[in-house]
């Protein structure tokens, strides 16, 4: 595994996390629980239960988010629009009671389909269903504006599965489809428009002359291409002198400057599709994977976690799994340790169609003249069973060295050296310097030789519940990671960037809680090249980009030096503000909707006399 939990961060040496030497022994494992994951104490000093919110809030809530999207939407923010209306969906996607959930089975999210998703009475589940197409009819129409033609035909299909004659929906589909080229399927999609009745039939009719002009004119267009480049034949020399003087007027090393791309939140609805059985109930739920972070045993997410990113990144970039599935998790140990296990028969669990599932850790980190190694240097351990359902068996072995190494020590091993993806666990691509850039440029490069799409997650500082609000940042390291990929190494892009839903929470941050995994991205190697990138070349293109490297920085934790006494303040000051607020008649904690909850940080911050309190999202 990637990630040490369950150890006490309150330690003030920080011992794991401050050493960069090669590899420390690991610390002993404490009962106390770290503060930043204690649950903030009630008036009579328990903890706070977490209550299931009424599903109605939940309906009142998305309404809420849609209508403020519309608005957004109507003044041309659409990714902001966007943003609100996912955050609706997630709204109207509630877990199973926890009592009932607690006695039953596991459920997949294909058993959920056929049976009742709550027990809402039916008006209530009438008026939620309207809601949720609504959304999704939004969020198509919102893919359609920003052209992301494949996503808009998603949430097209999403709305068809219950509303098999949606005209709107069978429209957009049909024309999003066409500006894909995808013909077939666009006139598929237009017969079943035709077939919706009346109106149906004329915006079929419409869209099928609509593309007739189109290829029309893209006929006539390509005829006068072919014609202006026979022409210009007759007169090559003079045209290559002109572009030869044009192009030595231009300045050297010129390139637009690197922006990192935009990050957006992960949608359980970007997550469903075919051949991956969510359990729903565990894995979409809000209490655990947002609420629940830092009041949650960290053991939990640090099992679960990648496991349930990996999955997350095959539905976002919609890849095929093998029955027989190789992955190559790549690691650096300097940074995470080396040996912590992962619950992979969740793997299992959710993907049906797989046989076998083996994992080969890879830790590519430097080894110095430190402490030994806890294994053999450059020696394949022998795959062990990790995770079993019925016959279908999860294994992982693990290796110590470059990935050049693994590949020449295990090239009798095909079944383990070729892998289906690979998954790079928080691995920063600079690392510490320019050491560490050349063993990942070599590691990717092997792995682009065969085409092998890379599934890489990086750390970040995400918003917690009941702390100030945030808007969550790419971190420099995170950045730079990004830019190595696209602008060094010429990686395309499988998903966009996402925020990850699936974290572990590690630390308290200066302003939430730091999360390993907390950006997913699925990049795969461009057209393959005369000769493979080195460090030299990625550095260049990365400076004639504007991109500066720097040395992997540990994360800004808070003041640990006197946490007791601080923590116990706050928690004090907590105390007082929620008994104003229940004075004043407001809702506390989780009983407030999202927005009285960041009116409520805001007010928090001024209440204990900071004056700069962090944005408001």
């Amino acid at each position: 595994g990637a990630w040490l939990l369950g150890v006490s961060l309150r330690l003030p040496t920080m011992a794991w996390l401050r050493c960069c030497s090669r590899r420390q022994a690991p610390l002993p494992l404490e009962k106390d629980t770290a503060f930043w994951e204690e649950a903030p104490l009630s008036k009579a000093g328990a903890v706070e239960e977490d209550e299931r919110t009424d599903p109605s809030l939940g309906h009142e809530q998305a309404a809420h988010l849609k209508d403020d999207g519309n608005e957004k939407f109507a003044r041309g923010d659409t990714a902001e629009a966007m943003d609100l209306w996912s955050h609706a969906l997630d709204a109207l996607c509630m877990p199973p009671d926890v009592s009932e959930a607690a006695t039953a089975a596991p459920v997949s999210s294909a058993a959920m389909a056929d049976s009742a998703p709550c027990t809402r009475p039916p008006a209530e589940d009438e008026r939620v269903r309207e809601l949720r197409l609504t959304l999704l009819s939004n969020m198509s129409l919102g893919h359609k504006k920003l052209k992301q033609w494949r996503h808009a035909v998603s949430y097209c299909d999403e709305v068809l599965l219950e509303q098999p004659a949606n005209v709107k929906a069978l429209y957009r589909k049909a024309d999003c489809l066409g500006e894909l080229c995808a013909w077939r399927e666009a006139e598929e999609a237009a017969a079943r428009l035709e077939a919706a009745g009346e109106e149906g039939a004329k915006l079929a009719q419409q869209k099928r002359d609509e593309w007739k002009r189109r290829l029309k004119a893209a006929d006539g267009k390509q005829k006068k291409m072919w014609s202006t480049a026979i022409s210009e034949s007759n007169s090559a020399e003079p045209v290559k002198s002109n572009t030869r003087k044009s192009l030595e007027t231009l300045p050297k090393n010129t390139a637009e400057r690197w922006d990192a791309p935009r990050v957006h939140q992960m949608s359980v609805f970007d997550l469903r599709r075919k051949g991956i059985e969510w359990i729903e109930g565990e894995d979409f739920d809000d209490a655990v994977w947002r609420d629940g972070l830092g009041f949650r045993d960290a053991t939990y997410y640090q099992k679960r976690a990648l496991p349930l990113t990996f999955l997350a990144a095959a539905a976002l970039a919609n890849v095929d799994l093998q029955p027989d599935l190789v992955i190559h998790c790549l690691l650096d140990g300097n940074i995470a340790p080396f040996a912590e296990p992962h619950d992979w028969s969740m793997v299992l669990q959710r993907c049906p169609s797989l046989r076998t599932f083996t994992v080969v850790y890879i830790d590519i980190g430097a080894v110095g003249d430190g402490a030994p190694p806890p294994m053999p240097y450059g020696q394949l351990l022998r795959p062990t069973e990790e995770g079993r359902v019925g016959d279908r068996v999860a294994r992982a072995a693990r290796f110590l060295g470059t990935y050049r190494e693994f590949k020449e020590h295990c090239q009798e091993l095909p079944g383990l050296v070729d892998p289906q993806l690979a998954l790079w666990a928080d691995v920063p691509l600079y690392g510490f310097g320019d050491n560490d850039l050349a063993t990942r440029v070599e590691a990717y490069e092997l792995l682009a030789a065969t085409m092998v799409p890379s599934v890489v997650t990086q750390g970040g500082e995400i918003p917690g519940r009941g702390g100030p609000p945030m808007v969550p940042r790419v971190s420099e390291q995170a950045s730079s990671s990004m830019a190595i990929l696209s602008e060094g190494l010429g990686a395309a892009t499988m998903a966009d960037w996402h925020w990850n839903r699936f974290v572990v929470p590690l630390d308290r941050g200066s302003q939430g809680i730091l999360a390993a995994h907390a950006l997913l991205g699925v990049l795969r190697p461009a057209a393959k090249r005369n000769s493979p990138a080195q460090v030299r070349s990625v550095k260049d293109a990365l400076t004639r980009h504007g991109v500066v490297l720097a040395p992997y920085k540990l994360p800004e934790l808070a003041n640990l030096s006197n946490d007791e006494e601080a923590d116990g303040l706050r928690k004090r000051q907590w105390e007082a503000f929620c008994e104003k607020m229940r004075a004043a008649g407001r809702p506390v904690g989780m009983e407030a909707d999202e927005q009285e909850r960041q009116r409520q940080s805001m007010e928090f911050y001024q209440f204990c006399g900071i004056s700069e309190p962090p944005p408001v999202i």
